[in-house]
Order: C-alpha cells, then structure tokens, then sequence
C-alpha cells in the first residue's frame, strides 16, 4: 500500500507539475494574444488617422482643382480679348469662310496649333465655344477600356492636357487618308489630311452592347472629317459640320486602336 501510495504522489506530482506548465503556456499565449490586439488597435488608429488626413487633403485637392479651373477661364477670357483685339485680321475673316481650307486655317492657327486645345474644351472657353453650333454642341469620342464612348458634357473625359504640336506649315491633303499612324507609324507624309464624309462615329451603350446612332439632325448636314498626322502618328481626328452656311466643330475622336 505505501508503495503504490509514493506511485500515486509521484503521479500527481507529474499531473501538477504539467497543469503549471500548460497553464504557464496559456498565460505567455494570452500575453502574446493581448500584444497582438494592442498593435492591431494601434494600426487600426494609425489608419484612421491616415484616413483622415487624405480626406483632409482631398478636400483641399478639390478648392484647388476650382480655382485652378477658375483662374484658367479668367486668363483665356482675356486672352481671347487680346486675340480679338491684336489678332490677325485676315484669320478673324476665315472663321466665316465657306470655304473649309480657310476656316481650318483659322480653326487650326487660332485653338489648335501650338495650344492646349483639349485644356480649352475641357474648361468650355470661350475661344472653343465660337467654333461651337450651340444648338448642336460637342462631343468627345474617348475609350476608357474596350469601348468607344461619346463625352458631350462637363470635363468631355479628359485627365491629360498635353499642348498639341505646331501644324503651322504642314501641308493639306484633300480627299486623302493617312495610311497608319494608329497602331503602327505612318508611312505617308506628315499633313493635315482632310475630306468629305457621310458617316459619323456612333457611341456605344454598354448595358445593351448596342451602338448609338448620331442625331438625325446631322444626317443631311456637310460633314468633313480631319487628321492631322505629325512624327508619323495621326495625333488628332476632328469632325467639322456646315450649319447655315458656316462650318463648326462637332467632334474629336480620341479613340486609340484597342477599341
């Protein structure tokens, strides 16, 4: 009996001595446990803070973007007065031309060479908007992704306003197309390639997967589509409408060869 009663203390001793081990193991876990939730809680404040501040900075992104955008209009409204004032006078006098040749020389000299056009439509000016039928508008054709979409309002899509090349003395070329200069260089020479068309782009209605004609309006109308190719690379597609008896900017097709 005293033999098997020193095997039974030994035995619970062992117990014991596991129990305080394991339960010093549950202690250092629960301890390790409690850093981690505090480091959890520090970066959750840490985000929220993070948070807060790019919203802080969002908000001051956004009064920024407006009086940029304001302080753009207020300078291309005195300098459309400066032009109006010093400009040339026989550019002036081919706005109204029915001639086309003389009206893009007017439009290209005036808003598109050497200047940031895509800045002008973007902001609406004024210097854009005499090239504009106000009863027709504009529109952009621009693809986010697979799709050509038509922008007819607000920032037309834009996010890049780079300044366009000088066209200045690039010859034209009537009835002609530049052949490559989307996917691939061109291999015609640098122009502004112009000629009559009986088609418009269509825009695309991604819930139906269906194009959308243009107006009927414009059916019957003059229309004439321009590339301007510079560096072997079509950098513009224009489409320009004759409305009583004076031509206007319709569309710009920045369409890139993916879609």
């Amino acid at each position: 009996i005293e033999l098997l009663n020193g095997k039974l203390d030994s035995l619970n001793e062992v117990l014991l001595n596991e129990r305080l081990y394991s339960e010093a193991k549950v202690l250092v876990k629960d301890d390790q446990i409690s850093s981690q939730k505090n480091q959890i809680n520090e970066l959750i404040q840490r985000n929220d803070s993070l948070n807060t501040q790019l919203s802080e900075i969002e908000g001051y992104k956004m009064i920024l973007t407006k009086e940029q955008s304001s302080l753009e209009r207020r300078i291309d409204s005195l300098n459309q007065k400066i032009v109006e004032l010093t400009g040339n006078n026989e550019t002036n006098s081919f706005r109204d031309s029915r001639n086309f040749e003389n009206f893009l020389y007017s439009f290209l000299s005036t808003v598109y060479s050497n200047q940031k056009i895509d800045s002008l439509i973007s902001i609406s000016s004024p210097r854009i908007l005499d090239f504009v039928e106000p009863s027709i508008g504009f529109g952009r054709f621009w693809n986010m992704g697979a799709a050509c979409n038509l922008y007819s309002e607000g920032d037309f899509g834009y996010y890049g306003l780079p300044v366009q090349p000088d066209v200045a003395n690039l010859p034209l070329f009537k009835n002609q197309d530049p052949q490559g200069g989307f996917c691939d260089e061109a291999s015609t020479p640098d122009g502004i390639y112009y000629k009559q068309v009986n088609n418009l782009p269509e825009d695309w209605d991604m819930e139906t997967g269906e194009s959308i004609p243009p107006p009927r309006k414009l059916k019957y109308l003059n229309k004439i589509m321009v590339q301007v190719q510079y560096n072997y690379w079509v950098v513009k597609t224009m489409y320009f409408i004759e409305s009583n008896d004076k031509w206007y900017l319709l569309y710009f097709d920045d369409c890139d060869c993916s879609a």
